[in-house]
């Protein structure tokens, strides 16, 4: 992948072994954001890579529109989809379309990273009316339908 925070990653973790640490890229997690209007963020695996994976998958999407922020901004248009392992309980990807998708991201980079389980995130509260809020639903859902 040709970003930036990627290459500055890199460059930390060749730094980290110039000084003798024991460092490797971890490209579990890498955040991919495409600054346009709306943004377009993702990690992970899609839902078509998960299953080729050979992952038990399991979906949830939802319109960050229908969120308070959404309606602030008078924003239309947009979808995130969440991409979980049902075997594992834990989120594998996901994509927003949405006004700050990249910021929003930020949690689900560290949820992926982390292998965080699916039902915990779908415990964490977020403020009101920010746009992360959009996770909540979604995230509930993907729980919802874990085995």
């Amino acid at each position: 992948g040709g970003f930036t925070h990627l290459a500055y990653y890199h460059g930390q973790v060749v730094a980290r072994r110039l000084r003798g640490e024991d460092a490797r890229a971890d490209h579990t997690a890498v955040p991919r954001v495409t600054f346009t209007d709306p943004e377009v963020a993702s990690v992970g695996l899609s839902e078509a890579g998960a299953h080729e994976k050979g992952i038990d998958v399991v979906v949830a999407s939802s319109d960050p529109a229908e969120a308070a922020r959404g309606y602030i901004h008078d924003f239309h248009g947009g979808m995130m989809k969440l991409v979980g392992d049902r075997r594992r309980g834990v989120l594998v990807g996901a994509t927003l379309v949405s006004p700050r998708a990249g910021e929003i991201l930020g949690e689900l980079v560290l949820a992926v990273k982390l292998g965080t389980p699916i039902r915990l995130l779908a415990d964490v509260i977020h403020p009101f009316p920010a746009f992360n809020r959009v996770l909540g639903a979604a995230l509930g859902e993907l729980a919802g339908k874990l085995a």
